[in-house]
């Protein structure tokens, strides 16, 4: 099967029609345990649009590390508490008097991990009428529309990449206010929350081989061999590239909608705009390759 040849799909319906990235996938009910065909077909929706959508699954805990598995081997976050009973599933939770989310501004996954997830999962729980989006930015399309000297100079450069700039000791969630807004679900390891890994600026795909913008303020410390006020405008620069209309997908959550999105090739930004409203998500992550 060619990657995007929707006339190959036997199994699933495949509608890319939603935005720069990503398309939403109908005629599977991902509750049931699916054949090796209908997960082969999802696979290649998800390797040639980065990421796949669904509607009305209203999956449980159990049933969401169930499909998650049959993409590969499942990893724990360090910074919240999983659900109960499941470790593998944790609650992302806005409530109504709430000020501040959880996972807002542009990202990838866990870029700080010597091996960061391939894929995350998040379903929706319960979401307000309205707002609540999250944002997908295609990150392979956003670095071939770089010029080539500058595709160049990218490729040469490593970054540092820390969980410390949000969660270490001196970290954006790690203020009064924060904790009040994340809940008692959030902590995790602060020995970890200080730990440094050097890792490409611009990633090659493992399964596609294309390469994208892999490198974010919110995780990447600074460029090896550049000081933080040196790096910051390459970082900078390449959010503001990323994240223009024409390679940006706003995708609309319904209770019981689902997201598998592909962390070697895109970013993401959950946005805060539904004051007053509760939002409650559960995700779970894909254990990936170290970036190369």
């Amino acid at each position: 099967m060619q990657l995007g040849d929707t006339n190959q799909y036997k199994h699933i319906t495949v509608d890319a029609d939603v935005g720069p990235v990503g398309a939403v996938v109908s005629g599977v009910d991902l509750k049931q345990k699916l054949s090796e065909d209908v997960v082969a077909e999802i696979h290649a929706a998800w390797l040639a649009h980065h990421v796949v959508f669904f509607h009305d699954q209203h999956l449980s805990p159990a049933q969401q590390v169930a499909f998650a598995e049959r993409f590969g081997e499942l990893d724990q976050y360090p910074f919240m508490q999983p659900v109960d009973g499941n470790a593998y599933v944790i609650p992302i939770i806005k409530e109504a008097d709430a000020a501040m989310n959880f996972g807002g501004g542009w990202h990838t996954d866990t870029s700080y991990k010597a091996q960061p997830p391939k894929a995350t999962l998040l379903c929706a729980v319960e979401v307000p009428p309205e707002g609540g989006d999250t944002l997908f930015a295609n990150a392979t399309a956003a670095f071939a529309a770089l010029s080539p000297a500058m595709q160049m100079s990218l490729l040469d450069w490593q970054g540092l990449y820390s969980p410390k700039l949000v969660h270490g000791s001196g970290g954006f969630y790690k203020s009064d206010a924060a904790h009040e807004n994340l809940g008692a679900a959030y902590g995790g390891d602060s020995q970890f929350a200080e730990s440094e890994v050097m890792h490409p600026l611009i990633r090659t795909h493992e399964e596609t081989g294309a390469r994208s913008i892999y490198c974010s303020r919110a995780h990447t410390v600074n460029i090896v061999g550049w000081n933080r006020e040196e790096s910051v405008p390459i970082f900078k620069f390449l959010e503001q590239h990323l994240t223009q209309a024409k390679f940006v997908t706003r995708f609309k959550w319904r209770n019981g909608s689902v997201a598998m999105w592909d962390n070697r090739c895109v970013f993401h930004n959950a946005v805060n705009d539904y004051k007053g409203y509760r939002r409650q998500m559960h995700r779970v992550i894909i254990k990936g390759d170290r970036p190369h």
